[in-house]
């Protein structure tokens, strides 16, 4: 460790190894070996250790239990950044470790917030997490939870009766920063709204990722929530189209016409 002691330090997961280059940033693992190793035996103040992204309870455990071993738990402070998961039913997503979203609230009559929430094991950071900052895709996919989780717990449960399916019509996304494995906001706008039909709820709405005061991300998007077992038998009979389409058609080019 430095000479110079840091008065708080920030923990990621060890996903994010890239951005742990950085003085003021750890990884779980990284922060753990530092702790074995005696890096902060000599502590002279309390150290305040601030959680990013991609910290777990496995973690946080681990992590308790590294200061306890060394006798740090009172010269080293945690502070904990575990909100409330959107649950599977709002989120639509089946494993927990790739619901992007956290302690989800309406904020106004038209504007809903939520926290992003990065899970280490998150399917799209397995395959392609490089540099320093979050790739893109994550802001496009906790857009597309964001448009089915508010409407999921604040419009379609009003009729519990329906199962609703979502279709999204169009997106309009600009990336404005560089979004980093730290915290952030996301908020949800209703500009247009059309509820007469509750199997049948159209929404336009905006919205925006800001990160430390910052906007990183926002986007226009216009979207139907479809009563399912309308929707079901519909796309069931558009999908055997689409099969019998391509079988009939799919007599091989022959093989010199393709090298021509």
């Amino acid at each position: 460790m430095s000479e110079h002691l840091l008065q708080s330090v920030c923990l990621v997961g060890d996903r994010f190894s890239s951005f742990a280059k950085h003085e003021a940033v750890r990884t779980v693992s990284g922060f753990v070996s530092a702790v074995t190793s005696g890096a902060y035996d000599d502590l002279a103040t309390p150290l305040l250790l601030w959680e990013g992204q991609g910290v777990n309870d496995f973690d946080r455990e681990y992590v308790r239990a590294a200061l306890e071993r060394a006798g740090l738990s009172r010269k080293i402070l945690t502070q904990p950044n575990n909100p409330v998961v959107v649950p599977r039913a709002e989120a639509h997503k089946n494993r927990e470790a790739n619901v992007l979203l956290a302690g989800l609230q309406q904020q106004g009559e038209d504007t809903y917030r939520a926290t992003l929430r990065l899970h280490s094991d998150n399917e799209l950071l397995l395959d392609h997490q490089t540099g320093e900052h979050v790739q893109g895709m994550v802001a496009i996919e906790a857009f597309r939870q964001m448009f089915i989780a508010f409407c999921e717990k604040f419009v379609a449960a009003q009729w519990p009766e329906l199962r609703h399916y979502y279709i999204w019509h169009g997106m309009d996304i600009s990336f404005d920063n560089f979004l980093f494995p730290l915290d952030a906001d996301i908020t949800c706008t209703v500009v247009e709204s059309d509820t007469s039909d509750p199997a049948r709820l159209k929404f336009t709405v905006d919205l925006e990722l800001h990160q430390a005061g910052t906007r990183a991300a926002h986007a226009r998007i216009k979207f139907t929530a479809y009563d399912a077992d309308r929707l079901g038998p519909k796309e069931h009979r558009l999908a055997g189209d689409a099969v019998a389409n391509v079988l009939n058609g799919a007599a091989p080019e022959p093989a010199a016409a393709r090298t021509a």
